[in-house]
Formats: structure tokens, sequence, C-alpha cells
């Protein structure tokens, strides 16, 4: 009886090092789970960040293409959505570096001699530079390119007359994986 008393005492006295490898094994196993599902939500909330400012930046650009009357020098057919195109002295690229600390947003073009930058500060004001380099410093550059097509088809039709403007926004330096890249089009009569 005295025997029973002891083994019993032992079995209720608490857990084993067996049960309680087996007990952390698995809190790691749902502890590493937990931390991989945050990163990717983080990752998710920031490529929708972005997603969302390329989205912002080919609309800005395809309303500043479709304020020009259509027989404006800056509106000449040209452009590419693959690679950097020049016709004449238009460029149908650019790029766009927003600063995450002061809020101002900067668009960078070539032109002769070097690159040009327009500076747009969160207080309203504009200004521009001329450099030998380009200026760009912020950690979000957006690289914009645009092609611009007159009488289009689309669906097989010929739209006489008309003139289709496609933007394609690149995110470039980014910290999200896949890149973030956004394309919009309008045709205008």
């Amino acid at each position: 009886m005295e025997t029973s008393r002891l083994t019993n005492r032992r079995q209720a006295s608490g857990f084993s090092l067996v049960e309680i490898l087996v007990a952390i094994t698995i809190l790691i196993i749902g502890l590493t789970a937990m931390a991989g599902l945050v990163a990717s939500s983080l990752s998710g909330t920031e490529r929708a960040r972005f997603m969302a400012l390329a989205t912002t930046l080919a609309s800005e650009k395809l309303e500043d293409l479709n304020r020009y009357p259509k027989a404006a020098l800056q509106i000449v057919a040209g452009g590419s959505l693959t690679s950097d195109a020049t016709v004449g002295t238009l460029n149908y690229f650019d790029d766009t570096d927003l600063s995450n600390t002061t809020g101002q947003v900067s668009e960078t073009v070539a032109i002769t001699g070097g690159y040009s930058t327009i500076v747009h500060q969160s207080n309203g004001q504009i200004s521009t530079t001329n450099t030998a380099a380009p200026t760009g410093t912020g950690l979000v550059v957006f690289h914009r390119r645009w092609l611009i097509e007159n009488s289009p088809v689309v669906n097989g039709i010929t739209l006489t007359g008309s003139r289709r403007i496609t933007v394609i926004v690149n995110g470039t330096a980014l910290v999200v994986h896949p890149a973030v890249s956004f394309q919009m089009s309008m045709i205008r009569p």
C-alpha cells in the first residue's frame, strides 16, 4: 500500500521532461507560424500602399497629358511602355520621387545637357532646378513611361481621329517584392 501511494504521488507531482519538450516544440512552431503571418500581412499592406501611389501617379500623368490640346507639341504621337523613348526634344518618361519625411513630390525629366526637377512641396510651393545629374533622394521612386497613339485600334476597330494615351508606372527601389507596376489608358477624341 505504501508503494502505491508513492507511485501516485510521483505521477501527480508534475510534468515529465518529455512532456515539457513536446509543449515547447508546439509553442515554437505556433509562434513561428504567427510571425510569418504578421510579416506577410505587413508586406501586403506596404504593397497596397505602393500600388495606390502608382495608381495616383498614373492618373496624374494621364490628366497632365489630357489637358493639352490635340495639336499641342507635348501630345505628339510616340513613346514606349517598355523603354525610355524620346521624339525630337520630347521625353515620354520621367521619374517621380516621393519623400516620406517632408511630403514633397519631385518629378525629374531628362533635358538637353542634364535633368530638370520640379519639386512640389507639401506647403504648396513649387520650384524647378536644372542639374547635370538626377537629384532624386527619396526611398519611394517610381518610373513612368507613356505611349500616345493616333487613331488607335481597339477590339479590331480603328478609332479614326481619336488618340489613346497609356501610362505605365513601375516602382523602383521599393522594399516590396514583386515590384509594383500599374498601367492605365484613356481614349480621347
